[in-house]
């Protein structure tokens, strides 16, 4: 079963996902003994892993009157055959899309989008020849 509802982009942000690992309760005396980056108050950060970056797309249901979100990058990447988005490709997508209304589809396993629906290939600069 299909429902099709209305929607509004309300947000679009980047988001790196990335876990800090800590150890707390180490003395300041200790803390060089880690050999990693000391912190505050007998707080040592011992390492990080890195886990991806997601361009999160906020849509707004008027029908339900709440929130889903919905992963963008990999499309903006194929989209525009890139291997990474820059900060002026992703300020364009935020200024054309933010506040631009949309359809999603209500599936029996959760929510459906359409992102042919969003711009996100930013217009060809014209050369200026004489």
């Amino acid at each position: 079963m299909r429902n099709r509802l209305k929607g509004r982009i309300v947000n679009i942000e980047k988001t790196v996902h990335q876990v800090t690992h800590l150890l707390t309760g180490i003395k300041k005396k200790d803390q060089s003994k880690y050999g990693h980056l000391p912190g505050s108050n007998g707080t040592v950060v011992t390492g990080s892993e890195y886990y991806g970056t997601t361009i999160d797309m906020k849509i707004f249901v008027y029908d339900y009157e709440e929130c889903i979100k919905f992963d963008i990058r990999d499309y903006v990447l194929r989209v525009n055959d890139k291997k990474k988005i820059s900060s002026k490709l992703l300020d364009y997508i935020i200024s054309t899309n933010e506040g631009q209304k949309v359809f999603v589809e209500e599936v029996n396993e959760g929510w459906r989008f359409d992102f042919n629906q969003l711009d996100v290939i930013p217009p060809k600069k014209t050369s200026k020849t004489k």
